[in-house]
């Protein structure tokens, strides 16, 4: 599976999930993807990313990948991401994270930005 690159509200490209890791363009592991929910490497619950679009706790949007539709949310073009560094290896995803369920909120922008989601 292809690197997906995940772009901030401006279109700049901030993160990249590959497989069910995010990196950054380091090629530093950030977290993880289990189901429909992000982690952090600390195992704390960050978010969601689904349909491609990533969303904070309360699941207001605060990111996307390409391809992204959501009716009320104009997603601007994105720019050409940089190229990544190799990745590092990134250790195992804790066993004990599960997947949740994403709250239903209005399409709306969070205040939330994407580069400190998985800080």
């Amino acid at each position: 599976m292809n690197d997906i690159a995940l772009y901030d509200r401006s279109g700049k490209s901030m993160l990249r999930l590959c497989q069910t890791v995010f990196y950054d363009y380091q090629g530093r592991p950030r977290g993880y993807l289990v189901g429909r929910t992000v982690y952090d490497l600390r195992g704390q619950h960050r978010g969601f990313y689904f349909n491609h679009i990533v969303r904070d706790r309360m699941g207001k949007v605060i990111g996307y990948a390409e391809g992204a539709m959501s009716n009320g949310i104009d997603f601007p073009f994105p720019d050409i991401p940089p190229v990544p560094y190799r990745n590092v290896a990134s250790p195992d995803t804790p066993a004990e994270l599960q997947d949740k369920d994403c709250p239903n909120c209005p399409p709306a922008w969070s205040i939330m930005r994407l580069e400190n989601l998985l800080v």
